[in-house]
């Protein structure tokens, strides 16, 4: 399922796929694509790398309504921790068939 990022960290603002507690894919606005890697364990956690950056970020985050809420950390020297969550994003899906009428 699609959800938007948001973090106090702005590598983190964008979008990512989730599905349960793992994550298969992270984009970032400002960074593009990044590698997504699961650590496991309760909750979501896992790292993300962008290109240009030479630390991953270390999220955890637990279920909280139709998103993810929890912190972030830049993984380098003194470990820097800001918010980090993420809400669904809503799609529509048009589907033609019974009911479907033509103008």
């Amino acid at each position: 399922m699609g959800y938007t990022t948001s973090s106090g960290f702005s590598d983190l603002d964008g979008s990512c796929e989730i599905t349960g507690n793992n994550c298969s894919s992270y984009n970032s606005t400002a960074r593009g694509a990044g590698t997504v890697t699961n650590k496991g364990g309760p909750g979501l956690h896992f790292h993300v790398n962008f290109s240009g950056v030479t630390h991953p970020y270390v999220i955890h985050a637990t279920a909280r309504g139709t998103g993810y809420s929890g912190n972030a950390q830049d993984n380098s020297d003194g470990d820097a921790e800001e918010s980090w969550a993420a809400a669904a994003t809503a799609v529509q899906e048009a589907v033609a068939g019974a009911g479907s009428q033509k103008c």
